[in-house]
Order: structure tokens, then C-alpha cells, then sequence
């Protein structure tokens, strides 16, 4: 309890020094943004596109996408999932991977060719993680139902 007349110290402001907002203003993320909320728009509901770097999912607060590695680990739950990177909107992130940041500015600029990239290259579909099995779906790097559901 502070008495009358006593001076209290101020604290230093509050920043979250893990995961700091950088902003970008030579980088450009609206291609990433701009196709989740496509397929958002669409109805789609459980969105995911997978790029030879990252994987990126719609957040739940507009404008905004969560980006996770590859790898995976254990989750709070007890389960594997992909590790949690950070998040990309149209100008901004919170990303501290110069190299990762520099590979979305790319997939950015066209990332359907970048979808189907990964899906050629791994013989997996980019946007549910299945095997392609058929010529045309492994060409195309997106199976026939997600394409369909995409508007691919």
C-alpha cells in the first residue's frame, strides 16, 4: 500500500523481447495473406499450404498467418504437431529467421507455383500432406479433392 504523497517508480514499458514485431516495409506478404483468405472465402475450413520451407495456417484473427517448420516436437499436449515459428501479415511479422522471412517474401510473390513446387518435389500434396498417386496430381503438386476445394 502506498501512502499519500509518496512517489511510486514507474516501470519500464512491457515488450515482448521473444517474439518482437519487425516490420518490413520492403517486404511484402499480401500474396500468403491474400490466398488463405481466398480459400477462407471459398468456405474451406481447415486450411494449410505447405512450401518447401514452412508451413502456413490461417489465424484466427483476420489478416493474420501462423508459420510452422517442418519439424515436429511434442506439443502441451502430448502430441506431435509442427514447432510454431510465428506469424506474417501483410506488412509485418514477428519472425527473427532472416532466411525464413526472405523465403515467404519469395513464396509471396506466387504462392500457388510454390505450392505446386512442393508438391512435385515431395509427392505430397501441398495443401492436406498426402501421397499423389496420380501423374496428373503429382504435376499439378495438389490432389483432386484439394484442388477442387481450392479453386485450383
Amino acid at each position: 500500500m502506498v501512502s499519500r504523497g509518496t512517489e511510486v517508480p514507474s516501470l519500464p514499458p512491457v515488450s515482448n523481447m521473444r517474439h518482437p514485431i519487425i516490420r518490413h516495409p520492403r517486404k511484402d506478404f499480401s500474396g500468403i495473406v491474400r490466398t488463405i483468405e481466398q480459400a477462407q472465402q471459398s468456405g474451406l475450413k481447415r486450411i494449410t499450404l505447405r512450401f518447401q520451407d514452412c508451413i502456413v495456417k490461417p489465424s484466427k484473427y483476420q489478416g493474420k498467418v501462423y508459420v510452422f517448420s517442418h519439424e515436429k516436437a511434442l506439443n502441451d499436449w502430448g502430441t506431435l504437431s509442427n514447432v510454431y515459428q510465428g506469424w506474417v501479415t501483410s506488412d509485418a511479422t514477428n519472425l527473427s529467421d532472416a532466411a525464413l522471412v526472405a523465403s515467404l517474401q519469395q513464396i509471396s510473390q506466387d504462392p500457388t507455383a510454390h505450392a505446386t513446387l512442393y508438391g512435385q518435389q515431395t509427392g505430397n500434396c501441398s495443401c492436406c500432406g498426402r501421397e499423389l498417386t496420380r501423374k496428373d496430381s503429382i504435376e499439378r503438386g495438389i490432389g483432386p479433392i484439394c484442388a477442387e476445394k481450392f479453386g485450383l
